[in-house]
């Protein structure tokens, strides 16, 4: 009886010390399907353990910048376009512990902006072609998996899938790949 006892203490013990909040730093490098392509993310996330060791919760802001420039020359005719768009969104992520991989889902909302400057120069006059900006609330779903070798760093893969309401510029849904690192503390 005193062993069945002190084992229990020992995992309440364990368990009411994970219960404690946990804080994630992420950063990624983000691959998406619609231009621009390439770019780099951030987020922070505070994770809440439910269950020890087998499933936390965790509320995300997450941040991503995206920016590439296009050029094309022929004979006396050049086109440049410069794409850049940026996000911010809240989420909620849940993490299982199973070993040394951590799946994780989540859903979330966010703000794009996306802005695209274009110009046209032909036989030496330059002609701007006003392409603008466009926003527009977005929402998502997120699916990933962390790799938690190593206690404070844990590289992570996630795909996410976003639908843009209320915009004519801007793609009306796309998936993004990242690929990244995140500091637990």
């Amino acid at each position: 009886m005193k062993k069945i006892i002190t084992i229990l203490l020992l995992f309440g013990a364990f368990g009411y010390s994970q219960a404690q909040a946990q804080y994630i730093l992420g950063a990624s490098y983000e691959v998406r399907s619609d231009e621009p392509t390439t770019g780099f993310g951030l987020h922070f996330q505070n994770n809440f353990t439910v269950i020890p060791m087998l499933l936390d919760v965790g509320f995300r802001f997450q941040t991503s910048f995206y920016n590439e420039s296009y050029s094309f020359e022929a004979e006396s005719i050049t086109f440049e376009r410069d794409d850049t768009s940026y996000d911010f969104g809240l989420s909620v992520i849940a993490t299982a512990g199973i070993g040394l991989i951590a799946p994780y889902a989540g859903v979330g909302i966010g703000y794009e902006v996306f802005d695209r400057e274009s110009t046209l120069i032909t036989a030496g006059a330059e002609v701007i072609d006003p392409d603008g900006s466009d926003s527009g609330l977005y929402y998502y779903g997120a699916v990933g998996a962390g790799i938690s070798a190593i206690p404070f760093f844990r590289p992570f893969v996630e795909y996410r899938y976003r639908g843009i309401s209320g915009s004519d510029f801007m793609p009306s849904s796309y998936g993004t790949w990242a690929f990244g690192l995140q500091l637990r503390f």
